[in-house]
């Protein structure tokens, strides 16, 4: 014997969850994976008996409620049938249930950036995305949010997803490492011959690993992709030197020094200098022009005292003679050095001191 029994709603199923156990919901239901629902007809006090199935399997137990956790993602087809006591049985009535998959929140790798470089995050696994903390991003909203660090360092951030009302179990990490700056040196500014060979070499400033080079323009050098080329001008005048260097990291830093090429080696002293302490001509210097080797650079006052003496081209006279800053005069210098030929050039003159 088959009929309707009108215990069963005709076309929907009553369901409860245990977080709501007083919100009916109709079908077709929506879950997530790991969501645990009541299903229900009619209600206790009803005499009858009732027949489960999900997907056509007969599931355990006879009462008008079916307890269900779903665990795997997919659509179900969830089935009930009443059994009256007078032996009728009703209609078969069916619901759809959309079990929605987990979504996998993947912060992406761990990355590495340069110092003063943004870098753009990577992460995956859902519709919505949500970061943490929002410290130094464009936006904790999106996927992909640029970062833009203040200092070196390393910088942790966590990522949730969710996607279709379903969050993630678990969130991801990523960090984010900024590496400290990188510093890369030319040379001082140099003058030598025309045709003189000048060996350059870029230095390493903050000991950062620099795996390759590149100076620029490569006229003039034997190699513009070495750390050390070796320079050598064929005209007279300034020719401006950049290099780049470059860590296995992908991080750069330029450089560039000036050389000036005169006809020959020489020895140049100003004629006078203005120790006053504004940067600007303070000191009496000498300039080596294609010079090896600073035998001596002497200078002497009216009484044939030596007021200073240096072999380092780097070095001037302040102006002060046992302590005492000395007043406007003029004062006899002498230098000594050895060209890149090997030949010794050896001048002398006079500078005067302006107070």
């Amino acid at each position: 014997m088959s009929k309707t029994i009108l215990h069963i709603s005709a076309w929907l199923l009553g369901l409860f969850s245990f977080q709501l156990t007083m919100a009916q919901v109709a079908m077709p239901d929506t879950v997530c994976i790991g969501t645990n629902r009541i299903y229900k007809v009619n209600d206790a006090s009803v005499p009858s008996t009732y027949t489960w199935t999900v997907n056509g399997i007969t599931q355990p137990g006879n009462r008008h409620e079916l307890p269900i956790t779903w665990t795997t993602a997919g659509v179900y087809q969830l089935a009930v049938q009443e059994h009256a006591n007078n032996g009728c049985d009703g209609d078969i009535r069916t619901g759809t249930v959309y079990v929605m998959p987990t979504p996998v929140a993947n912060a992406g790798p761990d990355a590495i950036v340069c110092y003063g470089k943004t870098l753009r995050l990577n992460g995956s696994g859902g519709l919505q995305y949500q970061w943490s903390p929002a410290t130094y991003l464009s936006s904790t909203a999106i996927a992909g949010p640029l970062v833009t660090l203040p200092a070196a360092g390393v910088y942790t951030y966590v990522l949730n997803v969710s996607a279709n009302g379903c969050p993630a179990l678990k969130p991801d990490t990523v960090k984010v490492t900024m590496l400290p700056p990188v510093r890369v040196f030319a040379g001082n500014d140099t003058l030598i011959a025309l045709s003189q060979p000048l060996q350059l070499n870029a230095q390493d400033m903050n000991n950062s690993g620099f795996t390759s080079y590149h100076w620029s323009p490569s006229f003039g050098l034997n190699n513009a992709l070495v750390k050390t080329p070796v320079a050598t001008l064929n005209s007279l005048g300034s020719t401006t030197y950049l290099v780049t260097a470059r860590t296995a990291d992908g991080c750069e830093a330029s450089d560039d020094i000036k050389i000036t090429a005169f006809v020959k080696a020489d020895l140049y002293v100003p004629t006078a200098f203005t120790p006053n302490g504004d940067g600007k001509n303070d000191q009496a210097v000498v300039i080596p022009v294609g010079i090896r080797e600073l035998q001596f650079f002497r200078i002497y006052n009216r009484w044939g005292e030596l007021v200073f003496m240096t072999q380092d081209a780097a070095r001037g006279w302040n102006g002060v003679f046992k302590g005492q800053p000395q007043d406007s005069n003029v004062f006899v210098w002498e230098a000594k050095g050895v060209d890149y030929n090997g030949n010794v050039i050896f001048k002398k003159g006079t500078v005067t001191l302006i107070r």
